[in-house]
């Protein structure tokens, strides 16, 4: 009996030692799996959250890379309209806060988020040809941003400026009255065929003042010298060259080319920035500043202003600040009437009548004949003439696009 008793007595403490074995182990596995649970927990929220970042941060960095798209195309559409609408001789900022059509600001919001741009001038002249643009992009929480570069270059449509104020390839006939102004030279009119002023008394050549004392100096400057008549329906002076054989000589398209550098069809392409038809004159050319308009067809020209922001009548004068010169090409015959006025060039590929007071600051040429009864009046500008480079179509220099 005694020998029973002792071995139930040593048998209870190795259950209950094996009972606490048990109950260690599944608390260790039960630890061990609430700390793989939170590591896997943990895990897959930081997965969550870098895939946040991840979207946030693309989602801004795209904000700002739209918001300098939308920098850059918002200064080619203003700097093709008009880069320097104040007249000071700077590029305008692109961005117009108060609503008046003129840039005033390198800033604003697009969306949620912003954009800065700024135009510098690298033209070998620094003349406004050509731009660089610099956009900066910000998200709409200022911690992405997108910087693009692109350089835009505006053709130049004038690459052999007139010298003389009116070019007749076939001869120029003046019934009516007119008066041809050169402050700057001693030619008023070269024409490959007969010059007549007709039998108007007050159809007139003029050209500088020796005389004055501000000769010869003056001739530096656009319309700056006094001039006296130099040549009238009477007598013929040396500053009308007629029947030159050289200018008859040259076919239409060869005059053209003399002037713009280029055949008449690939001008038209490349340059051009109105393309329009007789029917549209009134919508298309009326009011064109800073612009090559061509005109395809026979045509006829009513008391349209080109090259002035404000329509011109009577005989008052385009405000300085508000003259932006441009070429007219009219691929066709033409018909002036009424008092159309031009600042710039008017290039005719056919004949010219005249019917009406026409009045152009700048130059003429016409590739065919020149007459009429009414009354011309051209008044030779070189700086006019040189204003024009800003009317020619502006497109982007191959490999400028920088978008880092």
């Amino acid at each position: 009996m005694l020998s029973v008793a002792n071995t139930s007595s040593r048998s209870r403490p190795i259950r209950s030692f094996a009972r606490r074995q048990v109950g260690f182990l599944t608390m260790a596995v039960a630890i061990g799996i609430l700390m793989l649970s939170t590591l896997v927990v943990f895990n897959v929220s930081s997965s969550i959250l870098f895939e946040q970042r991840v979207v946030n941060n693309d989602q801004r960095a795209r904000q700002a890379f739209e918001a300098a798209e939308a920098g850059i195309d918002a200064a080619i559409a203003y700097i093709r309209e008009d880069r320097d609408r104040d007249g000071d001789g700077v590029v305008d900022p692109v961005f117009d806060s108060n609503g008046d059509g003129m840039g005033d600001s390198d800033s604003r919001g697009v969306g949620t988020a912003s954009v800065t741009v700024t135009v510098d001038d690298i033209s070998d002249e620094g003349d406004m040809t050509t731009l660089r643009i610099t956009s900066r992009g910000l998200s709409d929480d200022g911690t992405a941003t997108r910087t693009l570069t692109y350089t835009l270059v505006t053709i130049f449509p004038l690459p052999n400026s007139p010298e003389n104020p009116l070019t007749s390839r076939g001869g120029a006939i003046v019934s009516g009255a007119a008066s041809v102004y050169n402050y700057e030279g001693f030619s008023t009119i070269w024409s490959g065929n007969d010059v007549d002023l007709g039998s108007n008394n007050v159809t007139a050549t003029y050209v500088p003042d020796t005389s004055h004392p501000g000769y010869p100096a003056c001739m530096d400057f656009s319309m700056n010298c006094e001039v006296v008549g130099s040549s009238n329906r009477l007598v013929l002076g040396v500053d009308v060259i007629e029947n030159d054989s050289s200018l008859a000589g040259l076919s239409p398209a060869e005059l053209f080319r003399n002037y713009f550098g280029m055949t008449p069809e690939a001008y038209r392409a490349s340059v051009a920035t109105v393309d329009t038809t007789a029917a549209g004159i009134a919508e298309d050319v009326q009011l064109a500043t800073h612009d090559v308009v061509w005109i395809e067809g026979d045509a006829a020209i009513q008391s349209v202003t080109v090259g002035c922001e404000q329509h011109i009548t009577g005989n008052n004068s385009c405000p300085a600040n508000q003259i932006k010169p441009s070429i007219v090409i009219i691929n066709g015959d033409v018909t002036f009437s009424g008092s159309p006025t031009f600042h710039g060039l008017v290039f005719v590929m056919g004949d010219v009548s005249l019917s009406g007071n026409t009045r152009i600051y700048g130059a003429m040429a016409a590739a065919g004949a020149m007459g009429g009864t009414g009354s011309l009046d051209i008044h030779y500008s070189s700086e006019i003439l040189d204003g024009t480079r800003f009317a020619g179509a502006s497109t982007g220099s191959a490999g400028s696009w920088r978008d880092f």
